[in-house]
């Protein structure tokens, strides 16, 4: 099929950030073959032509983390540190299936759709009970709307205890702390065989699935998960995606296990590369941050999250400095509660603008866009997140004739600071409309809407259990938490 998309203000988000004011793309199948001024387009035929002189031509956004499983509790979770939160949410998860795994996912990528994400990174943790832990259903679920995904299933061999500076605990919690430790780790040989066979079931790029290796966080796993998880990546040419240094007690953790850094340990076993992303990358050392850009990793920034549980704020402004690849997240809807990219974009171009600091270092709009863009696409080897000829058609159109870009003065600052997803009016992913005048085509939005609905009704009473059984744990979290800032 060849599409057309006439006279519409073209923001390219190539290197020079050019925008087109009366702006042509041409589709042919799933890539643009034209960008560039409407005097200048090819001839037709065209199967279709879409009048696009009150739009807004952008590259479709990358989610590039998240969690699937976590739509169904959002607002639920406490704002509280990361290590009493994920106790929580964690234990959420303990009675949900296949069908549970999938509603969630529907539901969030509507949402992400909805509001210009064309691609989403799922860091999936599920339950044990299902294969794959229930990643399965997540994937049909994206594939059911027209969302690309790269599917990163989350494994780690090392028991929980053995994974935070916990300390002391009362005998009455290590039943709580076996449960958890069932719930999320296995035997290193079983999680790569299992990796294995993930990816030889799913991995499909003209299904729009990337499947990946997704290790849990560094100090979760053995060194022999992370290497050999790296070498299946790297032997299957596919991205690899795991946490780094969320929190301090992370950090010390790091320490505590290795004597140096959580990101030179990974580099110092070979594990560092282009291909792995990093989420939050917040407790580094300075050095750190040449080292990313030395060994083109992508840290992956999840501002929103980070501020609900207190994370901390990451070297954004030190990254760009120095080049490294930034990615831009919304993390899970347990942590944000929301799923929308446009909320991640202005985020990150706020909350580093800390009085007293160098101004002229401060994140500009165009940077804050290209995190949410290009940079996602390129940390997941995907030919995506600009607007030139020969790239996949990855392309969202919103109104101008709104608010948000009345008067039009700057456009780029004014969808970084000004538009909030209301104006997404048509989302193309690989050359083919999946939201048309703001409608998802390809799902019915209310049966979603029910789904999740039900889905969230027959867990509520294991939901409620799960989390009363974590609350065991919280004073000796808290004693952890302050223990680690040394208060």
């Amino acid at each position: 099929m060849k599409t057309l998309i006439r006279n519409a203000l073209v923001v390219t988000m190539n290197e020079q950030c050019d925008v087109i004011d009366r702006g042509a793309i041409v589709i042919d199948g799933n890539r643009m073959t034209f960008v560039g001024p409407a005097e200048w387009t090819p001839a037709g035929p065209f199967d279709e032509t879409i009048e696009a002189d009150r739009m807004i031509a952008m590259p479709g956004m990358v989610n590039a983390h998240c969690h699937s499983p976590a739509n169904l509790v959002r607002g639920m979770m406490p704002s509280k540190p990361l290590e009493i939160w994920r106790a929580y949410y964690r234990a959420s998860l303990r009675g949900m299936r296949d069908e549970d795994f999938y509603a969630s996912a529907i539901l969030g990528g509507m949402e992400m759709l909805k509001n210009g994400a064309t691609t989403v990174l799922d860091h999936f943790a599920g339950n044990q009970e299902c294969r794959f832990m229930g990643a399965g259903a997540a994937i049909q679920a994206m594939r059911d709307l027209g969302l690309r995904h790269v599917a990163a299933l989350t494994i780690t061999d090392k028991n929980y205890e053995d994974t935070i500076p916990l300390g002391d605990t009362e005998s009455s919690l290590n039943d709580e702390i076996k449960r958890m430790s069932a719930n999320e780790a296995k035997s290193t040989e079983a999680w790569l065989d299992e990796c294995e066979a993930f990816i030889e079931t799913f991995h499909a790029p003209e299904k729009l699935t990337t499947a990946c290796p997704g290790p849990s966080a560094v100090q979760r796993c053995s060194d022999e998960l992370l290497t050999k998880s790296a070498e299946i990546a790297r032997r299957r040419k596919l991205p690899m995606h795991i946490h780094l240094a969320e929190t301090k007690a992370q950090a010390v953790m790091g320490q505590q296990i290795y004597g140096t850094s959580l990101l030179k340990h990974l580099d110092s076993i070979g594990v560092l590369g282009a291909n792995l992303s990093l989420a939050h990358s917040i407790w580094i050392e300075n050095d750190d941050v040449e080292l990313f850009a030395k060994r083109g990793a992508t840290p992956v920034h999840n501002p929103a999250s980070n501020l609900r549980i207190g994370s901390g704020l990451a070297k954004v402004k030190e990254f760009l400095k120095s080049a490294v690849n930034v990615g831009l997240g919304t993390d899970g809807a347990a942590s944000n509660d929301g799923q929308n990219m446009f909320d991640a974009i202005r985020l990150a171009a706020l909350i580093h603008n800390q009085a007293g600091t160098d101004f002229n270092q401060w994140i500009t709009p165009a940077q804050a866009l290209t995190m949410a863009t290009c940079n996602g696409a390129r940390a997941f080897g995907l030919d995506a997140g600009v607007l030139p000829p020969g790239k996949l058609a990855d392309i969202v159109l919103l109104r101008r004739d709104t608010a948000a870009f009345t008067p039009l003065n700057d456009v780029i600052a004014q969808l970084v600071f000004c538009e909030n997803g209301s104006g997404v009016d048509r989302v193309i992913v690989n050359g083919e409309t999946v939201v048309e005048e703001g409608r998802l085509t390809k799902v019915d939005e209310k049966g979603v809407l029910k789904l999740a609905e039900q889905a969230r009704r027959k867990l509520d009473s294991s939901i409620q259990q799960e989390l009363a059984a974590a609350k065991t744990m919280e004073p000796s979290l808290t004693e952890m938490y302050f223990r680690v800032f040394g208060q």
